[in-house]
């Protein structure tokens, strides 16, 4: 398994198209086109994972200062379940070495329908060698952890990449706050 750059105009972008309309609600979901669109200043890596030299999924993380957000991660329908997620994520968390990476997912609620998906996401963030910050973000109707990479949460860091954020995407804008 490896992680690539993921070209726009690749036959493998088109694939990864196909992957992220599979893995993430409408809601919760850009186009990959929008975001490579939103990447003025070479802060977006796309990346691919592939297995055998065939693409399985992808990352997007957008990188700040010390900051490596990761703002999208989906495995091919097919090929979850299988370990390919937990190895890519160790293989991503050697490639930004020396940064902390940051990332979101669905607060779990015993009053949502996919509570238990939410709980499997979580754990699968922890088991990874991920931690929980203590601190939310609240958008399209839908309550979000924070996790990171490293046990200590950089949140003035954080903030930081928000503004910038803020500048070139205007919705999806992690807002941070505590319970």
């Amino acid at each position: 398994m490896e992680l690539r750059i993921l070209q726009q105009d690749s036959e493998d972008k088109r694939i990864a198209d196909a992957i992220n309309e599979e893995a993430f609600p409408e809601c919760e979901r850009n186009s990959l086109d929008d975001l490579y669109a939103s990447d003025t200043s070479e802060k977006l890596d796309m990346l691919g994972i592939y297995d055998n030299d065939t693409i399985v999924g992808f990352f997007t993380v957008r990188k700040y200062e010390n900051i490596r957000y990761l703002a999208y991660f989906a495995v091919s329908r097919e090929k979850r379940s299988s370990g390919i997620g937990s190895q890519a994520l160790q293989f991503l968390k050697e490639r930004y070495h020396g940064t902390q990476i940051v990332t979101e997912f669905e607060a779990p609620d015993d009053s949502c329908d996919n509570n238990s998906l939410r709980l499997r996401r979580r754990d699968f963030y922890l088991r990874n060698g991920f931690y929980e910050t203590g601190w939310y973000s609240f958008y399209d109707d839908t309550e979000f952890t924070i996790a990171s990479s490293a046990p200590v949460f950089d949140k003035e860091g954080f903030e930081r990449f928000t503004t910038y954020l803020s500048s070139i995407v205007h919705d999806h804008i992690p807002k941070l706050y505590r319970k």
